[in-house]
């Protein structure tokens, strides 16, 4: 394999509390009562209008200007409570070092990504970024998946996809890649068993191994 193809949130980084507390403050700077905290992790990897459609009574014709909201509003909110997950950077280093291509495929816009990525000081090993404006079909489609093969002139069987949510796992193997699953994330370890993904880790630096 010589392409990686990384999730951010819950893969990368911790993100949970940056994208609940976002969209607690969106409803409530909207007039909307709370959503419940759990339907809104167990849809942390999916595009943004679709988690907004199913945790709140938030009319459709109010949805674009809700995730505007949402993103003006996350951009400031998550450099308060975002951070990498242990092993991130030194893995990231070391595959560089190899040649390995790395990217990252992330259901959030670009912008955001982007700073965040900045933030963490990491944008260095990554070398591009794909976000939820690059493509059509949103995961759990494979169709960012298959941008990336495209532009990377990369074979699916030459890639890994990572990620901590079947939605990861399920675009990953819609696009013929292998795949991993992280436990630490927002799936649990029988959630992405049940995807059967290729390989399930506990620790990002456990991607090491899986290229050597």
């Amino acid at each position: 394999m010589k392409l990686l193809i990384l999730d951010f949130d819950g893969t990368i980084a911790d993100t949970k509390a940056s994208i609940i507390n976002t969209i607690q403050a969106t409803l409530k700077e909207m007039g909307y009562e709370k959503a419940d905290e759990k339907a809104i992790q167990e849809r942390i990897g999916l595009p943004i209008n679709d988690t907004f459609t199913a945790i709140s009574a938030i009319p459709n014709d109010k949805i674009d200007y809700a995730i505007d909201l949402y993103r003006k509003n996350y951009n400031l909110i998550c450099m308060e409570c975002v951070t990498l997950f242990p092993n991130v950077v030194d893995t990231l280093q070391y595959l560089s070092k190899k040649g390995i291509v790395i990217t990252v495929a992330s259901s959030k816009g670009k912008t955001a990504l982007n700073l965040l990525l900045e933030h963490l000081n990491i944008k260095q090993y990554i070398s591009c970024v794909y976000g939820e404006q690059d493509v059509k079909n949103k995961k759990p489609a494979p169709d960012m998946a298959r941008l990336i093969l495209e532009h990377e002139k990369c074979k699916p069987k030459e890639a890994l996809v990572v990620g901590d949510t079947v939605f990861d796992i399920q675009m990953g193997q819609g696009a013929g890649c292998y795949t991993c699953g992280v436990t630490y994330g927002n799936n649990s370890y029988d959630e992405l068993l049940s995807q059967n993904a290729t390989y399930i880790i506990d620790d990002f630096g456990n991607i090491k191994s899986l290229f050597d």
